[in-house]
């Protein structure tokens, strides 16, 4: 089964950080609701889901939103 999201944006300077907070949202609620996202190169389920679970999210080196990284990066 094949999904695809279309994404309009109207301000196309900001479109690299749509992406990324687009594609970030989309992790997150995959991983809480336990549902694995698979590349084309997938042959079969592993024996333990691959998903991140929530206490996790933010291990070193990432941050929440509107976190500052080290070096006053955000």
């Amino acid at each position: 089964m094949t999904y695809e999201i279309n994404v309009f944006c109207d301000t196309p300077e900001r479109m690299r950080v749509l992406y990324s907070d687009l594609h970030r949202n989309i992790l997150d609620v995959f991983n809480e609701y336990g549902v694995q996202i698979m590349t084309p190169a997938y042959e079969g389920d592993p024996d333990e889901p691959k998903v991140v679970p929530q206490e996790r999210w933010f291990t070193a080196p990432a941050q929440p939103a509107g976190g500052t990284g080290e070096g006053g990066v955000e």
